[in-house]
């Protein structure tokens, strides 16, 4: 995702996210972080299949397409980071429209990450889910601070996962969890520049995104 938010652009990843009735309206979910107003999403352009031809190649795959004609922003809240829109363009032929889960996933278990670093071409990284988490912006800064549990009876907003493989960096802001290929989360925020065995990232719940979410 590129867009312009108050004069400046910005980078971020989203998913396109399959509803019920499976009426191919192309919904996107992203970071509330990354766009919060109609403005914003007027500006988004998308670039799909932006990834490498093969696997461990630097070169972008010929079948990248761009779609520039913006979203309209349904909803969007800071509590859980996301914001959910509607492309005004249709996907191009081949998009995936993700499926998901709303039952919360158990400390443990092995996720998935799949997201455009700095905008790079599509990552994938593989972590396990080592709590949950409550967490809140720091005023006038880039940062949040979280409060951790393991009591999954505990109401929390976030998951918080340790990396075994890749991480996640500027840019990845907004892209998907997935847990047995359905998304399950929506990226808030990382320590991508710590050393590997510190490698961390926070992810809205889409169990706790979903009542927002009834009317679509």
């Amino acid at each position: 995702m590129s867009y312009v938010k108050n004069g400046r652009g910005y980078l971020c990843s989203g998913t396109l996210i399959n509803d019920i009735a499976n009426s191919r309206i192309p919904y996107f979910l992203t970071a509330n972080h990354c766009i919060d107003n109609q403005a914003a999403a007027s500006s988004l352009q998308t670039w799909w299949f932006y990834r490498s031809s093969a696997c461990n190649q630097k070169n972008a795959s010929s079948s990248q397409k761009i779609l520039r004609n913006g979203a309209v922003l349904l909803q969007a809240s800071e509590n859980g980071d996301f914001s959910l829109l509607r492309l005004n363009d249709a996907p191009p032929a081949g998009a995936i429209f993700s499926g998901w889960d709303s039952n919360p996933a158990a400390i443990g278990q092995s996720l998935v990450g799949i997201h455009h670093p700095a905008g790079d071409l599509q990552k994938i990284s593989f972590g396990t889910l080592d709590s949950y988490a409550n967490c809140d912006p720091i005023k006038g800064s880039n940062s949040f601070t979280c409060q951790l549990t393991y009591n999954e009876k505990i109401t929390t907003t976030y998951y918080y996962l340790k990396w075994q493989r890749g991480t996640t960096e500027g840019g990845s802001s907004g892209s998907g969890l997935f847990k047995d290929g359905r998304l399950i989360g929506v990226l808030y925020g990382g320590n991508g520049s710590c050393p590997p065995s510190e490698r961390t990232s926070v992810y809205g719940k889409f169990s706790s995104i979903l009542p927002s979410l009834g009317a679509w």
